[in-house]
């Protein structure tokens, strides 16, 4: 219990509602993956409590909601220039990049060691150009949601920065940034639709490329603007909204699980899933705590060390250091079912404590050197 109280001391003014979004995000990644170290009879049983909405997607929106907060404050408190611009991504590239090129490069340090090449791994991974318009290589899959969220931070405020410059009027220029990141992706998935994409590669070849997604954190910007600039409707039907959100949810799982249309899963359900996740916020961003201490606590950690456990859980645990465990003990390559589980547990195990150190040792030390860098 100490620990938990020292953990939380520090976090007690967080809003708990947001954090509870953070953390189903995270999650549904998690056991998501997790799937793959199970038994093949298990899996069937496995995927039943999972709502079908992207764990992914939801991280979107509350970026979107969360980032897209801190933009809308610059752009109306200010007179919105240049450096505005370069302070909001340095702002941003901190809590991000650090993290990312740490992982990156251990991947890299892993690939040597073992293989004596660098892989897949180019200049590309660099500039976040991996799946700007084709499909994430197998290096590092996990990266391909980090590549939207940096494209869309810096592709949105340069728009409304264009804007405001050509009509000198801030809200105009935001709305129409937003008509600019919603309509094009919807039609870019209309169009591949129709130009043949099949269940097989729907993943890869839309869900995890840049082009595709960008509207998705565009809801999240959009629920920002609504709770800056309408607050009294946000409050007022947040009720109705997160009924409208989980009704949304339940009806996505159960088409889902009726065998859904090409058509749906190509085009509509990533706005579907974004609008669902939107329409929880007005209600959520205003649950600022909840009476159980220690749900408290569990939630509050797991959301903290979300970004930890998105760039660790695969690419890393997952697919390297689980085998190498396995393999220094002399098991890799039994195919046990008790040892399958056994491994299971493992990779929540690390998942948890590397998370936790990545981010107490590394990310948080990074963060904090935000308000040195000031232009």
């Amino acid at each position: 219990m100490r620990f938990v109280e020292r953990f939380m001391e520090p976090h007690n003014n967080r809003v708990i509602g947001l954090d509870i979004v953070r953390a189903v995000a995270i999650l549904l990644v998690v056991y998501g993956h997790g799937a793959y170290l199970l038994p093949p009879e298990l899996i069937k049983y496995y995927y039943i409590p999972l709502p079908f909405i992207d764990g992914v997607s939801i991280f979107f929106v509350l970026s979107g909601f969360l980032i897209g907060g801190i933009l809308l404050n610059i752009i109306q408190n200010g007179n919105f220039t240049s450096r505005d611009l370069l302070n909001f991504w340095l702002r941003r590239w901190f809590r991000t990049l650090p993290n990312y090129f740490l992982v990156l490069s251990g991947l890299l340090i892993y690939q040597m060691l073992f293989y004596h090449n660098l892989g897949e791994v180019n200049f590309k991974y660099i500039l976040f150009l991996q799946n700007f318009i084709s499909p994430n290589p197998p290096m590092f899959p996990e990266a391909w949601s980090l590549c939207v969220e940096e494209w869309f931070y810096l592709l949105f405020p340069i728009a409304c920065f264009i804007f405001y410059k050509l009509l000198k009027n801030k809200s105009k220029s935001v709305l129409l940034s937003a008509l600019l990141f919603i309509l094009p992706p919807l039609i870019f998935r209309v169009l591949y639709y129709y130009n043949g994409i099949t269940f097989y590669n729907l993943d890869s070849n839309i869900r995890k490329v840049v082009v595709f997604r960008l509207d998705s954190l565009m809801y999240g910007i959009i629920g920002a603007y609504f709770f800056r600039f309408q607050k009294s409707s946000w409050m007022k039907y947040k009720n109705v909204c997160l009924v409208f959100s989980l009704v949304m949810i339940l009806c996505l799982t159960l088409y889902h699980r009726m065998d859904p249309s090409l058509a749906f899963l190509a085009v509509y359900q990533y706005n579907l899933e974004s609008l669902a996740t939107l329409l929880s916020l007005p209600y959520l961003s205003e649950l600022k705590s909840i009476k159980l201490k220690f749900i408290t606590f569990v939630i509050t950690f797991i959301s903290i060390i979300s970004y930890s456990m998105y760039l660790l859980n695969y690419s890393v645990v997952q697919c390297r250091l689980i085998p190498l465990s396995l393999s220094i003990v002399g098991l890799k390559g039994i195919t046990s079912n008790y040892l399958m589980v056994l491994t299971y547990f493992m990779y929540w195990v690390y998942i948890l404590f590397g998370s936790f150190i990545l981010y107490k040792y590394f990310e948080k030390p990074m963060m904090d050197l935000r308000s040195r860098f000031t232009l």
